[in-house]
């Protein structure tokens, strides 16, 4: 970056961040960009197809979190809405059932959890390159209209 002038022993923040918006308006229109500028363009593109498709904003915050706590589970807790003694009796018996029926779901949900899991990543790289591809294109575009400018 280019020297920083003082004013009375200060740096002048506004001529510093002159210079930084300068720098990124210059380097947007030669379509240059990095991995920040790709994974900020991946994040915006996420959110406009969850705005599209109305998926609740803590949804998405959840889908992008890297503990993948979205992910269906196979321990699930047994409860029941009723109260009194009939609600104890329920509880009772679902925990009862409760080995006999996870002999037959424990592995459907487990290859469930693991193609979300996958399609979540598959989606999220294919946005990401996406980003990064039409940004070339961007700087691609650029190049052409520059080297149209110095054939005329």
């Amino acid at each position: 970056m280019d020297e920083i002038e003082l004013k009375d022993g200060r740096v002048d923040v506004a001529q510093v961040m002159a210079r930084i918006r300068e720098k990124i308006r210059s380097k947007r229109d030669q379509g240059q960009y990095g991995d920040d500028e790709v994974e900020e363009m991946t994040a915006l593109k996420l959110q406009a197809f969850a705005d599209e498709a109305e998926i609740d904003p803590e949804l998405l915050a959840r889908l992008m979190a890297p503990n993948h706590n979205w992910n269906i589970s196979v321990d699930y807790r047994i409860q029941t809405h009723r109260t009194g003694y009939g609600a104890q009796a329920v509880v009772f018996v679902k925990k009862l059932v409760r080995p006999f029926v996870r002999l037959y779901t424990d592995h459907v949900l487990s290859r469930q959890a693991q193609l979300n899991l996958y399609f979540a990543h598959l989606l999220h790289n294919n946005i990401r390159e996406t980003a990064r591809l039409e940004l070339e294109l961007q700087g691609l575009r650029h190049r052409l209209q520059v080297l149209e400018a110095e054939k005329r």
